[in-house]
Protein backbone atom coordinates (compact mmCIF):
# COMPACT_ATOMS: atom_id res chain seq x y z
CA UNK A 1 0.00 0.00 0.00
CA UNK A 2 1.38 3.41 -1.02
CA UNK A 3 2.19 5.62 1.92
CA UNK A 4 1.48 9.35 1.70
CA UNK A 5 2.25 12.19 4.06
CA UNK A 6 0.79 15.64 4.62
CA UNK A 7 2.57 18.95 4.24
CA UNK A 8 2.26 19.42 8.02
CA UNK A 9 4.13 16.16 8.63
CA UNK A 10 6.97 17.22 6.34
CA UNK A 11 7.19 20.60 8.09
CA UNK A 12 7.41 18.86 11.46
CA UNK A 13 10.19 16.64 10.08
CA UNK A 14 12.14 19.63 8.69
CA UNK A 15 11.83 21.50 11.99
CA UNK A 16 13.08 18.47 13.96
CA UNK A 17 9.82 17.99 15.86
CA UNK A 18 8.66 14.76 14.14
CA UNK A 19 8.32 11.57 16.18
CA UNK A 20 10.15 8.37 15.10
CA UNK A 21 7.16 7.05 13.12
CA UNK A 22 6.73 10.35 11.28
CA UNK A 23 10.45 10.47 10.47
CA UNK A 24 10.32 6.99 8.98
CA UNK A 25 7.23 7.84 6.88
CA UNK A 26 8.82 11.04 5.56
CA UNK A 27 12.14 9.39 4.70
CA UNK A 28 10.38 6.59 2.82
CA UNK A 29 8.19 9.11 1.02
CA UNK A 30 11.07 11.40 -0.02
CA UNK A 31 13.03 8.71 -1.88
CA UNK A 32 10.18 7.96 -4.30
CA UNK A 33 10.67 9.79 -7.61
CA UNK A 34 6.98 10.58 -8.06
CA UNK A 35 7.07 12.70 -4.90
CA UNK A 36 10.08 14.81 -5.93
CA UNK A 37 8.12 17.76 -7.34
CA UNK A 38 5.78 17.92 -4.34
CA UNK A 39 8.73 17.65 -1.94
CA UNK A 40 10.63 20.55 -3.54
CA UNK A 41 7.51 22.71 -3.65
CA UNK A 42 6.80 22.10 0.06
CA UNK A 43 10.48 22.51 0.92
CA UNK A 44 10.52 25.92 -0.79
CA UNK A 45 7.37 26.94 1.09
CA UNK A 46 8.88 25.81 4.40
CA UNK A 47 12.15 27.66 3.81
CA UNK A 48 10.25 30.80 2.84
CA UNK A 49 8.07 30.70 5.95
CA UNK A 50 10.81 29.57 8.32
CA UNK A 51 14.19 30.69 6.95
CA UNK A 52 17.12 29.09 8.72
CA UNK A 53 19.38 32.00 7.88
CA UNK A 54 18.49 35.48 6.64
CA UNK A 55 21.64 37.03 5.23
CA UNK A 56 22.38 40.73 5.39
CA UNK A 57 24.46 41.36 2.29
CA UNK A 58 25.60 44.83 3.37
CA UNK A 59 26.89 43.58 6.74
CA UNK A 60 28.51 40.52 5.12
CA UNK A 61 30.37 42.70 2.64
CA UNK A 62 31.44 45.10 5.36
CA UNK A 63 32.76 42.24 7.50
CA UNK A 64 34.62 40.79 4.53
CA UNK A 65 36.34 44.11 3.84
CA UNK A 66 37.26 44.49 7.52
CA UNK A 67 38.79 41.01 7.55
CA UNK A 68 40.68 41.73 4.34
CA UNK A 69 42.07 45.03 5.66
CA UNK A 70 42.96 43.42 8.98
CA UNK A 71 44.82 40.62 7.20
CA UNK A 72 46.76 43.03 5.01
CA UNK A 73 47.85 44.99 8.09
CA UNK A 74 48.94 41.76 9.83
CA UNK A 75 50.86 40.67 6.73
CA UNK A 76 52.63 44.04 6.55
CA UNK A 77 53.75 43.74 10.17
CA UNK A 78 54.86 40.13 9.67
CA UNK A 79 56.97 41.07 6.63
CA UNK A 80 58.66 43.87 8.54
CA UNK A 81 59.60 41.49 11.35
CA UNK A 82 60.52 38.39 9.35
CA UNK A 83 61.77 39.87 6.08
CA UNK A 84 61.07 38.59 2.56
CA UNK A 85 60.87 34.89 1.57
CA UNK A 86 63.95 33.27 0.14
CA UNK A 87 62.42 32.96 -3.36
CA UNK A 88 61.72 29.24 -3.09
CA UNK A 89 58.05 29.68 -4.01
CA UNK A 90 55.04 31.86 -3.38
CA UNK A 91 55.31 33.78 -0.13
CA UNK A 92 53.10 32.97 2.85
CA UNK A 93 51.54 36.41 2.31
CA UNK A 94 50.69 35.64 -1.33
CA UNK A 95 49.21 32.27 -0.47
CA UNK A 96 47.02 33.64 2.29
CA UNK A 97 46.02 36.69 0.24
CA UNK A 98 44.99 34.42 -2.62
CA UNK A 99 42.81 32.42 -0.26
CA UNK A 100 41.03 35.60 0.73
CA UNK A 101 40.39 36.59 -2.89
CA UNK A 102 39.01 33.13 -3.59
CA UNK A 103 36.70 33.50 -0.59
CA UNK A 104 35.61 36.94 -1.76
CA UNK A 105 34.89 35.59 -5.23
CA UNK A 106 32.87 32.75 -3.74
CA UNK A 107 30.74 35.16 -1.69
CA UNK A 108 30.15 37.30 -4.78
CA UNK A 109 29.19 34.23 -6.82
CA UNK A 110 26.70 33.05 -4.19
CA UNK A 111 25.06 36.47 -3.94
CA UNK A 112 24.91 36.72 -7.74
CA UNK A 113 23.35 33.26 -8.10
CA UNK A 114 20.74 34.14 -5.50
CA UNK A 115 19.93 37.29 -7.44
CA UNK A 116 19.70 35.67 -10.89
CA UNK A 117 17.67 32.65 -9.75
CA UNK A 118 15.29 34.51 -7.45
CA UNK A 119 12.62 35.04 -10.14
CA UNK A 120 11.95 31.32 -10.90
CA UNK A 121 11.74 30.77 -7.15
CA UNK A 122 9.42 33.70 -6.47
CA UNK A 123 7.11 33.41 -9.47
CA UNK A 124 5.18 30.76 -11.34
CA UNK A 125 4.82 31.55 -15.05
CA UNK A 126 1.94 30.88 -17.42
CA UNK A 127 2.89 31.28 -21.07
CA UNK A 128 0.95 30.88 -24.31
CA UNK A 129 2.32 29.96 -27.71
CA UNK A 130 1.47 31.64 -30.99
CA UNK A 131 -2.21 31.16 -31.81
CA UNK A 132 -3.00 29.86 -28.30
CA UNK A 133 -5.15 31.47 -25.61
CA UNK A 134 -5.84 30.21 -22.11
CA UNK A 135 -7.64 31.10 -18.88
CA UNK A 136 -5.66 31.34 -15.64
CA UNK A 137 -7.56 31.25 -12.34
CA UNK A 138 -5.80 32.87 -9.39
CA UNK A 139 -6.09 31.85 -5.75
CA UNK A 140 -8.25 34.90 -4.93
CA UNK A 141 -10.90 33.89 -7.48
CA UNK A 142 -9.74 36.31 -10.17
CA UNK A 143 -9.65 35.13 -13.78
CA UNK A 144 -7.04 36.08 -16.35
CA UNK A 145 -7.69 35.40 -20.04
CA UNK A 146 -4.20 35.25 -21.54
CA UNK A 147 -3.85 36.06 -25.23
CA UNK A 148 -1.41 34.29 -27.53
CA UNK A 149 2.33 34.89 -27.26
CA UNK A 150 1.90 36.26 -23.74
CA UNK A 151 3.30 35.53 -20.30
CA UNK A 152 1.81 35.99 -16.83
CA UNK A 153 3.88 35.68 -13.66
CA UNK A 154 2.16 35.15 -10.30
CA UNK A 155 3.72 34.65 -6.84
CA UNK A 156 4.52 30.97 -6.45
CA UNK A 157 3.54 30.89 -2.79
CA UNK A 158 0.37 32.97 -3.12
CA UNK A 159 -0.53 36.59 -2.46
CA UNK A 160 1.13 37.78 0.74
CA UNK A 161 0.96 41.22 2.31
CA UNK A 162 -1.51 43.93 1.33
CA UNK A 163 -1.00 43.77 -2.46
CA UNK A 164 -1.92 41.13 -5.03
CA UNK A 165 0.72 41.70 -7.69
CA UNK A 166 1.19 39.95 -11.04
CA UNK A 167 3.51 40.68 -13.96
CA UNK A 168 2.33 40.68 -17.58
CA UNK A 169 4.24 40.48 -20.84
CA UNK A 170 1.88 40.54 -23.81
CA UNK A 171 -1.91 40.86 -23.60
CA UNK A 172 -4.56 39.71 -21.15
CA UNK A 173 -8.05 40.45 -19.89
CA UNK A 174 -8.47 40.53 -16.10
CA UNK A 175 -11.66 39.85 -14.14
CA UNK A 176 -10.56 40.77 -10.64
CA UNK A 177 -12.38 39.52 -7.55
CA UNK A 178 -12.94 41.88 -4.66
CA UNK A 179 -11.55 40.74 -1.29
CA UNK A 180 -13.04 41.32 2.15
CA UNK A 181 -9.91 43.14 3.31
CA UNK A 182 -9.90 45.39 0.18
CA UNK A 183 -6.53 44.04 -0.91
CA UNK A 184 -5.22 45.94 -3.93
CA UNK A 185 -4.62 44.15 -7.23
CA UNK A 186 -1.68 45.37 -9.31
CA UNK A 187 -0.65 44.41 -12.84
CA UNK A 188 2.94 45.38 -13.63
CA UNK A 189 4.15 45.58 -17.23
CA UNK A 190 7.47 47.27 -16.44
CA UNK A 191 9.23 49.10 -13.64
CA UNK A 192 7.68 52.33 -14.96
CA UNK A 193 4.09 51.23 -15.64
CA UNK A 194 1.45 49.42 -13.59
CA UNK A 195 -2.33 49.20 -13.30
CA UNK A 196 -3.95 49.11 -9.87
CA UNK A 197 -7.54 47.98 -9.17
CA UNK A 198 -9.86 46.85 -6.37
CA UNK A 199 -12.46 44.86 -8.31
CA UNK A 200 -13.08 45.26 -12.01
CA UNK A 201 -12.80 43.91 -15.58
CA UNK A 202 -10.13 45.38 -17.82
CA UNK A 203 -7.63 44.39 -20.48
CA UNK A 204 -3.94 45.22 -20.72
CA UNK A 205 -1.84 45.28 -23.88
CA UNK A 206 1.91 45.40 -23.20
CA UNK A 207 3.99 44.61 -26.24
CA UNK A 208 7.06 46.21 -27.84
CA UNK A 209 4.95 48.40 -30.13
CA UNK A 210 2.96 49.97 -27.30
CA UNK A 211 1.04 49.76 -24.03
CA UNK A 212 -2.74 50.10 -23.70
CA UNK A 213 -5.33 49.61 -20.96
CA UNK A 214 -9.06 49.27 -21.66
CA UNK A 215 -11.60 49.38 -18.83
CA UNK A 216 -14.92 47.53 -19.09
CA UNK A 217 -16.23 47.93 -15.55
CA UNK A 218 -15.16 49.22 -12.14
CA UNK A 219 -12.28 51.65 -11.77
CA UNK A 220 -8.53 51.47 -12.15
CA UNK A 221 -5.59 53.73 -11.55
CA UNK A 222 -2.56 53.77 -13.81
CA UNK A 223 0.75 54.54 -12.12
CA UNK A 224 3.62 55.40 -14.41
CA UNK A 225 6.91 57.27 -14.48
CA UNK A 226 7.68 60.12 -16.87
CA UNK A 227 10.81 62.27 -16.73
CA UNK A 228 11.72 60.56 -13.42
CA UNK A 229 8.46 61.77 -11.87
CA UNK A 230 5.65 59.54 -10.62
CA UNK A 231 2.31 60.22 -12.28
CA UNK A 232 -1.14 58.64 -12.14
CA UNK A 233 -4.31 58.55 -14.21
CA UNK A 234 -7.77 57.42 -13.07
CA UNK A 235 -9.94 55.50 -15.53
CA UNK A 236 -13.70 55.07 -15.80
CA UNK A 237 -15.67 52.35 -17.64
CA UNK A 238 -15.38 52.84 -21.39
CA UNK A 239 -11.97 54.53 -21.16
CA UNK A 240 -9.07 53.47 -23.34
CA UNK A 241 -5.64 54.57 -22.13
CA UNK A 242 -2.44 54.33 -24.10
CA UNK A 243 1.16 55.33 -23.55
CA UNK A 244 2.28 57.87 -26.15
CA UNK A 245 5.78 58.27 -27.61
CA UNK A 246 6.65 60.91 -25.00
CA UNK A 247 5.94 58.43 -22.21
CA UNK A 248 2.66 60.07 -21.10
CA UNK A 249 -0.69 58.32 -20.71
CA UNK A 250 -3.49 59.56 -22.98
CA UNK A 251 -7.19 58.79 -22.44
CA UNK A 252 -9.87 58.16 -25.04
CA UNK A 253 -13.27 58.48 -23.37
CA UNK A 254 -16.56 56.63 -23.98
CA UNK A 255 -15.25 53.87 -26.20
CA UNK A 256 -17.30 50.81 -27.18
CA UNK A 257 -16.42 48.20 -24.54
CA UNK A 258 -17.37 45.41 -26.97
CA UNK A 259 -14.19 46.21 -28.87
CA UNK A 260 -12.05 45.56 -25.78
CA UNK A 261 -10.25 42.17 -25.94
CA UNK A 262 -12.48 40.58 -28.63
CA UNK A 263 -9.81 37.88 -29.05
CA UNK A 264 -11.33 36.13 -26.02
CA UNK A 265 -14.20 35.19 -28.38
CA UNK A 266 -11.90 34.57 -31.38
CA UNK A 267 -13.13 37.83 -32.90
CA UNK A 268 -11.25 40.79 -34.32
CA UNK A 269 -12.90 44.19 -34.31
CA UNK A 270 -11.51 46.88 -36.60
CA UNK A 271 -12.59 50.50 -36.70
CA UNK A 272 -10.69 52.26 -39.44
CA UNK A 273 -7.69 50.10 -38.50
CA UNK A 274 -4.75 50.42 -40.93
CA UNK A 275 -3.37 47.29 -42.55
CA UNK A 276 0.09 47.82 -41.03
CA UNK A 277 -1.42 47.60 -37.54
CA UNK A 278 -3.33 44.44 -38.41
CA UNK A 279 -0.17 42.83 -39.78
CA UNK A 280 1.70 43.73 -36.58
CA UNK A 281 -1.09 42.06 -34.59
CA UNK A 282 -0.85 38.92 -36.77
CA UNK A 283 2.89 38.70 -36.09
CA UNK A 284 2.36 39.19 -32.33
CA UNK A 285 -0.47 36.67 -32.01
CA UNK A 286 0.45 34.04 -34.60
CA UNK A 287 4.17 34.50 -35.18
CA UNK A 288 3.70 34.99 -38.93
CA UNK A 289 5.39 37.94 -40.63
CA UNK A 290 3.53 39.29 -43.65
CA UNK A 291 5.30 41.42 -46.27
CA UNK A 292 3.65 43.99 -48.55
CA UNK A 293 4.38 44.29 -52.26
CA UNK A 294 3.35 47.96 -52.18
CA UNK A 295 3.95 50.30 -49.23
CA UNK A 296 0.67 52.10 -50.00
CA UNK A 297 -1.25 49.01 -48.85
CA UNK A 298 -0.03 49.63 -45.28
CA UNK A 299 -2.16 52.79 -45.00
CA UNK A 300 -5.39 51.23 -46.25
CA UNK A 301 -7.87 50.59 -43.44
CA UNK A 302 -10.62 48.17 -42.48
CA UNK A 303 -13.79 48.51 -40.41
CA UNK A 304 -15.76 45.48 -39.30
CA UNK A 305 -16.23 42.62 -36.87
CA UNK A 306 -14.65 39.36 -38.03
CA UNK A 307 -14.62 35.94 -36.37
CA UNK A 308 -11.47 34.03 -37.26
CA UNK A 309 -9.52 31.17 -35.69
CA UNK A 310 -6.09 31.67 -37.21
CA UNK A 311 -3.86 33.94 -39.27
CA UNK A 312 -4.85 32.33 -42.59
CA UNK A 313 -8.53 33.10 -42.05
CA UNK A 314 -7.76 36.67 -41.01
CA UNK A 315 -5.51 37.26 -44.03
CA UNK A 316 -8.19 35.81 -46.30
CA UNK A 317 -10.71 38.24 -44.82
CA UNK A 318 -8.39 41.21 -45.32
CA UNK A 319 -7.65 40.24 -48.90
CA UNK A 320 -11.35 39.87 -49.77
CA UNK A 321 -12.37 43.17 -48.19
CA UNK A 322 -9.53 45.17 -49.76
CA UNK A 323 -9.35 43.23 -53.03
CA UNK A 324 -5.83 41.97 -52.39
CA UNK A 325 -4.05 38.70 -53.09
CA UNK A 326 -2.13 36.51 -50.63
CA UNK A 327 0.86 34.56 -51.90
CA UNK A 328 2.71 32.11 -49.67
CA UNK A 329 6.03 30.48 -50.46
CA UNK A 330 7.07 28.26 -47.57
CA UNK A 331 7.12 30.48 -44.48
CA UNK A 332 7.14 33.68 -46.54
CA UNK A 333 3.78 35.47 -46.93
CA UNK A 334 3.23 38.33 -49.35
CA UNK A 335 0.17 40.57 -49.57
CA UNK A 336 -0.20 42.29 -52.94
CA UNK A 337 -2.66 44.14 -55.15
CA UNK A 338 -4.76 42.16 -57.60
Amino acid sequence: MEKTISKYTLFEYLSGRANPLERQLVEEWIVRKENAETFHRWLLEYETQSPQFVPNQDIALENLLLRLNSTLEEEGEWKKEEGEDDGGGPSWFARRSNRFWVAAASVTLLVSCGWWFREPIQYKSYQTAYGQTTDVYLEDGSRVALNSNSKLKVPRLGFWGDVREVVLEGEAEFSVSHTIDHKRFVVKTSEKFQVEVLGTTFSVFARPRGTKVALKSGSVRIDYSQDNRRREVMMEPGDLAFLDQAGAVQLEKKQDVKTFAPWTEQRYVFNGTPVKEILAMIEENFGQKVMLSDSNIAQRSITGNFKTKNADELLRTISEVLDLRVEQNGTSILLMNN
